[in-house]
């Protein structure tokens, strides 16, 4: 925040108004002003002002051939690459539930309640943390159904907890847990507990960004990116581009090919992918690697 006194005096405009000023930026609405009107007035111009800025030049001039349907189209495409990763997410996060449930409770060293025991943590900041989530969730029909029959242990079984959990809490639990648990959750996956803890992590920021109809398609964000398993090191990208949507998209195919091997999640995923308007982005001199696709990617055994 700037420590001297800035006014913000720029005043609101009307959609036509706003059409007027994309046109004095270069452009091309020739045949689209309905639409252009349609879209500034149930979108927003705010909302594709972020799908305007890769087909502007450094000035904020669009770069000579853009058209409006350019920028509908690149909005579209993000759209439809965050409803498909919520729906690989929403697998995923139910898989992690279960395996949790099922080899903890199950597990005579620990049982349905195991997380009131900090002995199953490997600090004792990460079993309060989650006892405060524990004690902080609102009363799903399992919780509650707990809570109106029976009153000993204090909170409810852990499969309970879990159905009222989101992924990122459930992200936080894992990483949380003692090491040799971990392990044992990890190896439903089959890949290694270090690898799914960032995996986990790497998700919830890819929910999160889609969740909230954030920009996806050309994100970087190397924070939480996903560490590189060693059996598929093959299937992601060069390091540099370790915080683009695909790296994640690798993830998440990694972990359904276990959960549903019979899934068409990758069929989905390849499918908006086609969906790229890479006419568009050639307009400004753009190309499919600013999403982190490696060459011939689709053709792998990984995807098919």
């Amino acid at each position: 925040m700037p420590l001297t006194q800035i006014i913000y005096a720029k005043p609101a405009k009307t959609p036509n108004a706003l059409l007027r000023h994309l046109r004095l930026k270069g452009l091309n609405t020739r045949g689209q002003s309905a639409l252009a009107l349609q879209a500034l007035q149930f979108i927003g111009y705010y909302r594709l002002l972020i799908y305007m800025r890769p087909l502007q030049d450094p000035t904020k001039q669009f770069h000579p051939g853009v058209r409006f349907d350019d920028i509908l189209a690149l909005y579209d495409f993000d759209r439809q690459l965050r409803l498909v990763c919520l729906d690989a997410i929403e697998r995923i996060e139910v898989a992690f539930r279960a395996a949790i449930a099922n080899t903890l409770a199950n597990d005579k060293a620990c049982g349905p309640h195991f997380y009131l025991d900090a002995v199953h943590f490997a600090k004792a900041e990460d079993h309060r943390g989650f006892l405060k989530n524990v004690i902080g969730l609102r009363e799903s029909l399992p919780i509650k159904h707990y809570y109106d029959n029976y009153n000993t242990p204090a909170l409810p079984p852990i499969w309970a907890v879990l159905e009222s959990m989101s992924i990122g809490q459930l992200s936080r639990l894992f990483s949380g847990l003692h090491l040799d648990h971990r392990k044992s959750v990890a190896a439903c996956f089959t890949y290694d507990e270090k690898v799914i803890s960032t995996w986990l992590k790497s998700l919830t920021l890819l929910r999160n960004l889609s969740a909230h109809h954030s920009r996806l398609w050309n994100t970087s964000i190397t924070s939480d990116a996903p560490m590189y398993a060693k059996t598929i090191h093959g299937e992601f990208p060069h390091q540099n581009d370790r915080g683009r949507v695909f790296p994640r998209a690798v993830v998440a195919q990694a972990l359904m090919r276990v959960i549903d091997p019979s899934s068409d999640w990758k069929d989905k995923f390849k499918q908006v992918i086609t969906s790229l308007p890479v006419a568009s982005l050639a307009k400004a001199g753009l190309t499919s690697n600013i999403l982190g696709l490696i060459p011939g990617w689709e053709y792998r055994p990984f995807w098919n």
